[in-house]
C-alpha cells in the first residue's frame, strides 16, 4: 500500500518537474526567439510563480518518494546501476541549476552583459535545454532502470 502511494507520488512530481521545465523551456525559447529580451523578460515574470510552485518543490518530492520507495522495496537497493546514476545526475542537475543558474539569473536580473558580450538571456536559454536534457536522462534510467 505504501509502496503504491510513494510510486504515484514519485511519477507525479516527476511528471511535473519534467513537463513543467519543457514547458517553461519552450515558452522562454520561443519569447526570446520572438521578441529578443523584453520578451524574455516578460515571460520569466509572468512563469515566476512556476518556480516556486513547481521547479522547487517537485524535485524535493521526486527524490524524497524515490528514497522511500527504495527503502520499502526488497526488489531496489541504492547500490543498484539506475539508482545511483539517476541520483547522480539529479545532484550534479541541482548544481548546475543553483550555481550556474544563479549566476545567470543574476546577469538576467540586472541586466548585465557576461564577460564576454553574450546577452545572458541565451545563456539562461541553453541552461535551461541543458537542464532538460538532464531530466530526460533521468527518466530513461526510471524508465528502462540499465543493470
Amino acid at each position: 500500500m505504501w509502496y503504491r502511494t510513494l510510486l504515484l507520488v514519485h511519477v507525479l512530481a516527476a511528471t511535473t518537474w519534467l513537463g513543467g521545465g519543457i514547458v517553461i523551456q519552450m515558452t522562454q525559447r520561443r519569447a526570446f526567439r520572438c521578441g529578443g529580451r523584453p520578451a524574455l523578460d516578460r515571460v520569466r515574470a509572468d512563469l515566476a510563480w512556476a518556480d516556486v510552485l513547481l521547479a522547487v518543490p517537485a524535485p524535493l518530492v521526486v527524490v524524497g518518494s524515490g528514497i522511500g520507495m527504495v527503502a520499502l522495496s526488497s526488489a531496489w537497493r541504492f547500490s543498484q546501476t539506475w539508482i545511483w546514476m539517476a541520483v547522480a545526475v539529479v545532484v550534479l542537475y541541482e548544481g548546475l541549476a543553483f550555481s550556474v543558474g544563479a549566476r545567470i539569473f543574476r546577469q538576467v536580473e540586472s541586466r548585465a552583459r557576461d564577460p564576454l558580450g553574450a546577452d545572458p538571456g541565451a545563456s539562461l536559454i541553453r541552461l535551461g535545454g541543458v537542464l532538460v536534457l538532464m531530466l530526460v536522462a533521468v527518466a530513461v534510467l526510471m524508465v528502462f532502470k540499465p543493470v
